[in-house]
């Protein structure tokens, strides 16, 4: 009997160990390349030593670390909110039960056609925009930061909206399935990117954007005319219409291996 309970008190010890270590690796992944992940790690080393100094009986020293403990558990929240925020959007983007009930919009090829065609004309004329495309994680915040519009996607429309006197030209439109749901919208910009100084403004929100979510972010430079794009917190620059249709399209209809890699040396060498 005795041998029965202490083969499985040593079961439930290694089962609660190792969630313990899967919850830190994936912290570790969610945080790497943030201030916060730093701030984990003196966490983990505080733990580890306490844990070692209450086996051993080090009573003062132990009550020390708790004390240290509790300061920074208090001031994790309020130093790290970002990163905070970031884990538990993550954490509810990967809900099954969430995408149960919550159907992403479907963006069309006949959208992306009418935005790539937009940017060309608007880069031409050297007139800026900022279009967002909403994917899985839903943007309820930016629509609200903007004018709520819900009209149907159309070139025209497009360039009436981004004409310098208009007076939602300096925002972005939020793109949802085949209509474009808001004009002159903020996003929201993540201080805790190292983002080059030349960067422009709208280059710099489309990349927070796009580090934050995964929406997709084409970016028309009012002093270049240089067609960009911002997806999963990286900025591809140098697109040309059809290229870009090409990339968005690969994005939400990956395409078949041997037509992707074709695709892909066609684009390198143009690039060089």
């Amino acid at each position: 009997m005795f041998s029965f309970l202490f083969t499985q008190h040593i079961i439930w010890t290694m089962i609660d160990l190792l969630l313990v270590l899967l919850v830190i690796i994936q912290l570790f992944r969610m945080m790497k390349g943030t201030k916060a992940f730093l701030f984990l790690n003196a966490i983990i080393i505080i733990f580890f030593v306490y844990s070692v100094s209450k086996y051993l009986h080090l009573t003062m020293f132990s009550w020390l670390l708790e004390q240290v403990m509790l300061i920074l558990m208090v001031a994790l929240p309020i130093i790290f909110q970002n990163e905070m925020k970031r884990v538990l959007e993550i954490l509810g983007r990967r809900n099954p039960i969430i995408k149960w009930f919550i159907k992403p919009p479907v963006i069309a090829v006949e959208s992306i056609d009418i935005v790539a065609d937009a940017a060309e004309t608007l880069s031409a004329e050297r007139v800026g925009a900022l279009i967002v495309f909403e994917r899985e994680d839903p943007l309820v915040v930016v629509g609200e930061s903007g004018s709520y519009i819900d009209t149907l996607l159309t070139k025209i429309m497009i360039r009436q909206i981004f004409y310098p006197n208009s007076p939602l030209h300096d925002g972005a439109i939020l793109i949802k399935g085949s209509r474009i749901q808001a004009a002159g919208c903020f996003l929201p910009l993540d201080n805790q990117l190292s983002l080059p100084q030349e960067l422009g403004s709208r280059h710099r929100a489309g990349l927070s954007l796009s580090s934050q979510t995964d929406a997709l972010v084409v970016i028309v430079s009012e002093e270049t005319g240089s067609i960009s794009l911002a997806c999963n917190g990286v900025l591809e620059p140098g697109y040309s219409c059809e290229r870009l249709k090409y990339r968005l399209k690969e994005l939400i209809q990956p395409v078949q291996p041997k037509v992707n890699v074709e695709k892909k040396v066609a684009i390198k060498k143009t690039e060089v």
